[in-house]
């Protein structure tokens, strides 16, 4: 089997994987026969909730198959890893809902997140190296990284350390961590393609030179 056809049988698992997790969570939501009911409103929030974080990391995890020419095992290995985090996604969030006024559950939401990010970002520092037109300042970027992971995480133990006192808020600033995960990945991504683009003019003169 080629580098290219691993990639590809991988990313095609990780598609279906995604796409089963956000499938299962739709048919969690009960059908309200009697009319609109609690439970049908507080499951249609749980399951959008669900939806846009997997789909948040669905796209994240698709760009970087975008820019990764060939995989190795160690990859395959944290994308795997990645893939059972963000299974659980569905699960937790529907135990957060049902017990919002609860602490553990709260705590145990925000460890996932912080776990989901973990993988990612151990996915993506492994996928630089084998990036289709590799940076040559890999520490650079990879640093870059680390500091936005610092930043969500900060934002994730606030939002535990609320969710310790006030359950119900914390519920509230978990929902909103993505939406400010998804700004902080676009600025980062902005800076790698733009140094991508860079590095490519430099090499296009480099070779009309010699």
């Amino acid at each position: 089997m080629t580098l290219v056809d691993g990639k590809l049988r991988i990313e095609l698992f990780s598609d279906a994987v995604i796409a089963i997790v956000i499938t299962i969570a739709a048919l969690e939501i009960p059908i309200p026969y009697n009319g609109v009911s609690n439970q049908f409103i507080e499951s249609l929030i749980t399951f959008a909730i669900s939806f846009f974080i997997v789909a948040g990391y669905w796209n994240d995890h698709r760009k970087l198959f975008e820019q990764v020419g060939k995989i190795n095992e160690r990859f395959v290995l944290r994308n795997t890893c990645f893939l059972f985090s963000l299974v659980l996604i569905p699960v937790f969030t529907k135990w957060s809902m049902e017990a919002a006024d609860k602490q553990v559950p709260m705590l145990a939401y925000g460890v996932l997140l912080m776990f989901i990010n973990a993988t990612f970002s151990g996915l993506f520092l492994a996928g630089i190296p084998l990036a289709k037109e590799p940076t040559e300042d890999v520490g650079h970027f990879k640093q870059l990284y680390k500091n936005r992971d610092h930043v969500y995480y900060v934002a994730i133990l606030l939002a535990m350390g609320i969710g310790y006192f006030i359950p119900q808020l914390a519920l509230l600033l978990f929902i909103g961590l993505p939406i400010i995960s998804y700004f902080l990945k676009t600025n980062f991504e902005e800076k790698f393609e733009e140094q991508h683009r860079l590095e490519h003019r430099r090499n296009n003169r480099q070779k009309r030179k010699s």
